[in-house]
């Protein structure tokens, strides 16, 4: 398997013709690491990790992940939106088994029958994010952070080799985020590559190994996270 849990060369998206919004990315990032993409709104994080996620496809360039050009829909993928997309009117446990689905079923999961054996491995998903005593509770009776204590779950259930967290503490208080970061680096191991998108520098600096920074669609840096200083940030958001 190759080092590189994603390789990036050349990648162009343009919608609809319109004026490019990522323009000739190139990326490598290491399996089993944690890297931080920051940059101001409308910079292209979001529009980058949908690209990573299959969910649109680039102009030009490619992407490849674990050295694989093609069929990337095998690879296993875990992805946690900005607002979660957790359905509120179900239960914690519920939420996290939609996380099964691929392996599953559509019909199966909107029916919510699930094997006992998948229902086993989201308990063991929420415990490892210390949530099993919530299990049965609706998410909107949740803090805002047991909920992303969820949405973690529900990407482990999907036994993901890539995590993409897209602002995914962006609504927490700082003491909050900075929890939910410690759980994330402890539960992903060192088999899980997370790539996270953050408008909080201390974050990036104290979380990841490596941070990306975005600026008008082009990729203007890669560093060390611990480089990141008070004259690199007024740099991206100035």
């Amino acid at each position: 398997m190759s080092e590189y849990a994603v390789k990036i060369s050349g990648l162009w998206y343009s919608p609809n013709g319109g004026d490019s919004i990522l323009k000739g990315i190139d990326l490598t990032i290491k399996r089993g690491s944690c890297t931080a993409l920051i940059g101001p709104s409308g910079s292209g994080k979001t529009t980058l990790f949908k690209m990573i996620g299959r969910l649109i496809k680039p102009n030009k360039g490619y992407i490849s992940l674990h050295g694989l050009h093609s069929d990337l829909k095998k690879e296993k993928l875990g992805y946690i939106p900005q607002q979660l997309g957790l359905v509120r009117s179900k239960t914690a446990l519920e939420n996290v088994l939609i996380g099964a689905h691929s392996r599953i079923g559509f019909i199966d999961t909107i029916l919510g029958v699930f094997p006992t054996k998948e229902v086993d491995n989201a308990m063991k998903c929420l415990e490892m994010v210390n949530l099993l005593h919530k299990a049965n509770e609706k998410v909107y009776h949740l803090s805002g952070g047991e909920r992303q204590r969820v949405a973690i779950s529900r990407a482990l259930m999907q036994g993901p080799d890539i995590i993409l967290a897209d602002e995914f503490v962006s609504n927490l208080d700082i003491a909050t985020a900075r929890e939910i970061m410690e759980m994330m680096i402890k539960v992903k191991g060192k088999d899980i590559t997370l790539i996270i998108s953050t408008h909080d520098i201390s974050l990036a600096r104290d979380f990841s190994e490596t941070t990306v920074i975005l600026k008008n669609g082009i990729k203007i840096d890669e560093i060390s996270s611990s480089e990141l200083d008070n004259n690199k940030i007024k740099e991206v958001f100035t």
